[in-house]
């Protein structure tokens, strides 16, 4: 029977209706400015319904939900507020899925489903011990160890790369912790970054006279150019990342290192400059971990998902 499964990110939520694995129907709808996930309720159940209408489904199977937050995968539940949605924590979802199309509902965090979304479809297959990250908004990070999804007693295992710290002297995190790989390279930190950063007063990305964007887009796109201050930004974030990731081949010991996210669209720098570190620093042979990119980086999530919420469902 076919599964429905949700990738639920901060302004979209991307759909898809599986059945045996095949992706047999999808949507990508934005939602509207809210922090109120009952609000999105009404929404999520009209564009269901209408995926379920045009497929001809009768009944469904599960429904999947991948989350970024942590959450207790066996129980079905967030354990921390949802940014975005931060009376999630307080609704009855199981029951709402029950009432709605007596289906059971699985939920995970959005890289692990990601991880396994990778791993069955895209640029994991073939392999059990693999890492996945994520740099886009902030950094996400799953593990999958000896072909089983690493969790931890809390939860948290292999889902907060993003906050390993990778520069004790750097600057807070939106966690609270100094120096996080977030708060040193992903989006939402840029522009307090290049703010603190030597040259930025004259740099293409100061307010008064800025023409420029402060996305990665624009730095290495600038950095392909040769302007200065963007080379130096372009120079900084590789290294953290590529610091944060051997951070995590240190940690899980994969076969392969999977990244994802929005700065990938410059992942022939990206790539290389990740693989030499892991090569000259990770105590292996040269190119014993693999360095690649997403295959399936806008619906990894929504196929893992169905994954999951099958494996789930076989165990019940």
């Amino acid at each position: 029977m076919p599964v429905i499964t949700l990738d639920l990110g901060g302004t979209r939520i991307k759909f898809g209706l599986l059945e045996n694995g095949q992706l047999l129907a999808s949507a990508n709808i934005e939602v509207p400015s809210s922090e109120h996930f009952a609000a999105v309720l009404p929404i999520i159940e009209a564009q269901v319904g209408k995926m379920i209408k045009e497929t001809g489904a009768k009944q469904l199977d599960d429904i999947g939900m991948a989350f970024p937050t942590i959450v207790d995968s066996d129980r079905m539940r967030l354990l921390y507020k949802y940014t975005k949605y931060n009376d999630a924590n307080d609704l009855d979802l199981i029951g709402w899925a029950r009432a709605k199309w007596n289906a059971p509902l699985v939920m995970e965090n959005d890289a692990r489903a990601a991880l396994v979304g990778e791993w069955q479809h895209g640029a994991g297959t073939g392999v059990d011990n693999l890492v996945m990250v994520t740099i886009g908004t902030g950094v996400g990070s799953a593990a999958l160890v000896n072909g089983r999804l690493l969790k931890g007693s809390h939860y948290l295992a292999g889902n907060l790369g993003g906050h390993m710290a990778v520069n004790f002297d750097g600057g807070r995190c939106n966690c609270g912790n100094v120096g996080c790989l977030e708060s040193e390279a992903s989006s939402w930190a840029l522009p307090g970054i290049l703010k603190r950063l030597p040259g930025y007063s004259d740099s293409p990305f100061v307010p008064s006279t800025r023409d420029e964007k402060p996305d990665f887009e624009a730095v290495f796109r600038l950095a392909a150019a040769g302007e200065p201050f963007a080379l130096s930004v372009r120079e900084r974030s590789l290294e953290a990342w590529a610091t944060g990731i051997l951070n995590l081949v240190y940690a899980y010991d994969p076969e392969r290192v999977v990244i994802g996210g929005g700065v990938m669209h410059s992942a022939d720098v990206i790539l290389p400059f990740i693989q030499n570190k892991i090569n000259h620093a990770a105590w292996l042979p040269a190119n014993a971990v693999e360095v690649v990119a997403a295959q399936e980086p806008d619906w990894a999530g929504v196929m893992g998902m169905g994954y999951l919420a099958l494996k789930t469902t076989q165990k019940h």
